[in-house]
């Protein structure tokens, strides 16, 4: 018999054997509300397991300005992992609309992402009343075709504009030993100002200190001025996300320029590709990756869902 309850540390070795990257998240991330932690049971053993995770937004939010909380959640595979999966659902929206009536002053929207090949999961989703909002399209590029370098990921280059020459200092920044993160002093206000809101600080440690993350940095005369998140997916594949250059910079070759380094050192350490996400209107964004050597290979859907309120398509 199949039923839902409340995570304890009771049952943290059974989850970390079937659900290791859920637990991981429980366990490290700062983002995990603990509280909205659900297990599916059956016959007293886990078979699911669910929470939300804040996202920055929801800090930055009011009615004027939505929030997201992501819903996250696995059921084990089989023949009940629909009858699961519709469990946890149920525990999350549940859980959101607690949140929702605890923080009134919040606008506050569940989300969660889909596969559009994924049909019959996406009329699954509906029937919650999820809608799809955003495209986004996943795109990567293959290393192996790339020039390797060694270092540790530091490296400089130069801006030359109207006869004036910038030099960008990039510094690759891990989690120490001891777990401490040092060397983004400027980062966050520097992501603030290329999309308005920050990047959150506790994915951002979660990914470096979980996931042999990597976060380069590039400044100018001191001041950050771009920057690109890496982590690995497996031992051959990396992301490479939350690329940003700040608006004074823009269309003066940054990125590029700290794209194709950092790829260049990613290859040198023998990872075979890379991959990224970028929502279908940013056409500029697009363009630039493709000529960095990222191809389109598929696609996720963005899918909200908020008490009271469908959002439409766009």
């Amino acid at each position: 018999m199949l039923k839902i309850r409340r995570y304890d540390e009771s049952i943290s070795d059974e989850i970390k054997k079937k659900f290791r990257d859920m637990w991981e998240e429980i366990n490290a991330h700062g983002d995990v509300l603990c509280e909205t932690i659900s297990v599916a049971e059956e016959d007293g053993h886990p078979v699911g397991i669910c929470f939300l995770l804040l996202t920055s937004t929801y800090h930055y939010s009011d009615l004027e300005h939505p929030g997201y909380l992501n819903m996250e959640y696995e059921a084990a595979t089989g023949e009940s992992e629909i009858e699961i999966s519709g469990m946890l659902i149920d525990a999350l929206i549940n859980d959101y609309k607690k949140i929702c009536k605890k923080n009134k002053k919040k606008r506050l929207i569940l989300r969660t992402f889909c596969s559009p090949t994924s049909v019959d999961y996406l009329m699954y989703l509906s029937s919650f009343g999820f809608r799809a909002q955003n495209f986004m399209y996943r795109m990567k590029k293959d290393l192996t075709e790339v020039v390797p370098t060694g270092g540790d990921g530091s490296f400089s280059f130069e801006l030359t504009d109207k006869g004036t020459i910038e030099k960008v200092e990039v510094s690759a920044i891990r989690a120490e030993a001891d777990g401490k993160i040092n060397g983004l002093e400027g980062y966050f206000e520097a992501n603030k100002s290329a999309f308005g809101i920050p990047d959150s600080e506790n994915e951002l440690n979660f990914r470096l200190s979980e996931q042999c993350g990597v976060q380069f940095v590039a400044r100018i005369g001191g001041k950050v001025v771009a920057a690109v998140s890496v982590w690995e997916n497996r031992p051959d594949s990396v992301s490479t996300e939350n690329i940003f250059c700040i608006p004074e910079y823009h269309r003066r070759g940054v990125t590029e320029k700290l794209m194709r380094s950092v790829c260049s050192y990613l290859a040198g350490k023998g990872y075979r590709e890379a991959t990224l996400f970028v929502y279908g209107v940013n056409t500029y964004a697009i363009g630039l990756y493709m000529k960095l050597g990222y191809n389109i290979y598929g696609g996720m859907l963005h899918m909200l869902y908020e008490d009271g309120y469908v959002p439409e398509m766009v």
